[in-house]
């Protein structure tokens, strides 16, 4: 490895490790609902008859009569998940998916509000009263306590609330047996003059609850988004002492609100007129509480609005994510747009999910992919180390020029280009290889953060490859290191330091020595914190390329060196004249 690779490589490793610096009740029997391919719903009763205005409290006019009453709950069950609904506020009051765990391997509630619900519809009235239908009991026609939906199967459930005669708001949900996606039909009738600027608001409201252990890297990968225009608007509660908004108008393709593997998202059917999104870090705990929000306009000459919309609620799963065909695989971070997203969602993913069919261990397909990887680059690094020999065996001309020109520049960088085009090497030829993989490292980096496929899958010592493989750990940390001792980082700093030994290199003074050392270290520092995935990656990497640089050693030879050009002597120099000279 001559100077300029080794540099190139420093100055990559300085930047990756300064960015991470910034990165760092009882359960009852289920009712089975097993009939092939029908939709089961019923129909609410229209209820007429409201209690006069002037028997209800003020704080929301004529809703008053409807913020009393029992509240009832329906848990419904599919292939992916358990959720209960509520009627009051008809939302959604629990989340738990059956194939996702937390931290402990145990199921949780994804919903963080699950006392008072996290979807709602949220409007001004004319009278200045402000509505929330959490806070309102809608009424339902089903009387089951639970449901299951069976795979191939729908179900539905309507609730209602009548605030007078011809004038109600109706929310149905429908659920099928083998989707994450929920249906979420809204129909508000009576209600044209009714709200305050003819507009109103379906929110999800308290984010989402944390699910793995280390918190400080759940919140930096949790925040609020909107996609509007072909774009993602992004807002990241980062500060605790400031709240953050962000209100747009326009038309939105969906609003979500994320943690690192999980999101709650709202996709519309129609045009809507806007998106909210607002976030604060709560001083009382690791949590970063977001409410995401899309704006609805009603006709002030209709009597009737219509909205069908969908519900995700569930793992950031690529795949599962782009069947919906809304761009909600947007929400994934996968780095830079145009360089590592492409890496990540047209070679990473895909050659993971190829090689998932057949392959069961998480841990195989990452070192058959960078088997493949290092296949891929052979040509390259065939070149690349054909080029470092020859420049080792140009040391002692090039020595000789840099001697004989140390005063000259010009004339030393001349002879030293004559020397390369005649001997046809690249100087910089050793670091290309090297280039050409770092967006793919990154990109990797990118995948084995955000995806949930290496998440709880094991591989050999490391339990779970999406988060360090720590086999000790300190009870503090360590500037730059950190606070566990991770067993690939180190085994991949050693096949580093094998690999750079047994390349060819063209330098071989004291610095570049040092840097045979200093590299897997900082290597080392900089993997110690990574997804235990990656490092078996890079390890695996490095241990292929060893054997890679082997056999090119074995094989590659200097003979088809051409014959150069002698170092041509420098010219002697004129003896200066004397300024006291005496004229003849």
């Amino acid at each position: 490895m001559d100077r300029n690779s080794v540099i190139g490589l420093v100055l990559i490793s300085l930047i990756m490790i300064v960015w991470m610096q910034f990165m760092a009740p009882e359960k009852k029997p289920l009712q089975d609902i097993d009939k092939p391919a029908v939709t089961l719903q019923e129909e609410v009763a229209p209820v007429n008859d409201v209690p006069a205005a002037a028997a209800m409290p003020e704080s929301y006019g004529e809703f008053s009569a409807m913020s009393d009453g029992e509240e009832k709950l329906l848990t419904v069950e599919n292939e992916y998940f358990t959720a209960v609904l509520s009627s009051r506020g008809a939302t959604l009051k629990s989340m738990m998916l059956k194939k996702h765990l937390d931290s402990s391997r145990e199921q949780f509630n994804l919903i963080r509000k699950n006392d008072s619900g996290a979807l709602s519809l949220f409007f001004l009235t004319q009278a200045g009263k402000q509505i929330d239908t959490r806070d309102l009991y809608f009424s339902t026609a089903f009387t089951e306590s639970q449901v299951k939906v069976g795979a191939d199967n729908q179900f539905s459930v309507t609730y209602r609330l009548d605030v007078a005669p011809e004038k109600n708001i109706v929310i149905t949900y429908t659920f099928s047996g083998d989707s994450y996606a929920i249906g979420y039909d809204i129909s508000m009738n009576g209600f044209a003059s009714e709200i305050a600027g003819n507009e109103f608001q379906l929110q999800w409201d308290g984010g989402l609850v944390h699910s793995e252990k280390n918190d400080d890297d759940e919140l930096h990968n949790s925040w609020a988004a909107a996609y509007m225009g072909g774009s993602l608007l992004k807002l990241d509660a980062s500060d605790q002492s400031k709240t953050y908004r962000e209100e747009q108008s326009g038309v939105a393709g969906w609003v979500a609100a994320r943690t690192k593997y999980f999101v709650a998202a709202m996709i519309p059917s129609s045009e809507t007129e806007g998106v909210y999104l607002a976030g604060k870090r709560l001083a009382g705990g690791p949590f970063e509480n977001y409410t995401t929000a899309l704006k609805f306009r009603v006709p002030s000459d209709e009597s009737s609005f219509k909205e069908s919309l969908r519900l995700y609620v569930g793992p950031i799963d690529y795949n599962v994510l782009n069947a919906l065909g809304v761009n909600l695989e947007k929400i994934m971070d996968f780095g830079w747009d145009w360089l590592t997203r492409p890496f990540a969602e047209y070679i990473i993913l895909p050659i993971f999910d190829l090689l998932n069919k057949f392959i069961d261990n998480y841990g195989l397909i990452i070192i058959i992919f960078a088997f493949l990887i290092k296949l891929v680059t052979y040509p390259l690094t065939m070149a690349s180390t054909k080029s470092m020999k020859k420049m080792s065996a140009l040391q002692p001309m090039m020595k000789e020029i840099q001697e004989k020109y140390k005063d000259n520049p010009a004339k030393l960088q001349s002879e030293l280009g004559r020397i390369y085009k005649e001997a046809g090497v690249n100087p910089l030829g050793g670091c290309l290889p090297v280039v050409l993989q770092m967006p793919l490292l990154f990109a990797m980096f990118y995948v084995f953060r955000s995806s949930i496929q290496l998440r709880q899958h094991g591989f050999l010592w490391a339990n779970d490859l999406s988060v360090p493989d720590s086999i000790l750990d300190f009870g503090f940390s360590i500037p730059l290191y950190g606070d566990h001792i991770a067993l690939f980082p180190i085994l991949m700093a050693v096949a580093v330091f094998l690999q750079q030994k047994i390349t060819p290199t063209a330098q071989t003074n004291d610095q570049m020595k040092a840097m045979i050392y200093i590299f897997p270290v900082m290597m080392l520092l900089f993997f110690n914190n990574m997804p235990a995935g990656l490092g078996l990656y890079y390890l695996m990497f490095n241990v292929f390329s060893i054997a890679q640089t082997w056999y090119i050693n074995k094989t590659a030879s200097t003979d088809d060196l051409p014959a150069l050009s002698p170092v041509v002597a420098a010219p002697p120099k004129a003896p200066k004249k004397k300024k006291n000279a005496r004229k003849r």
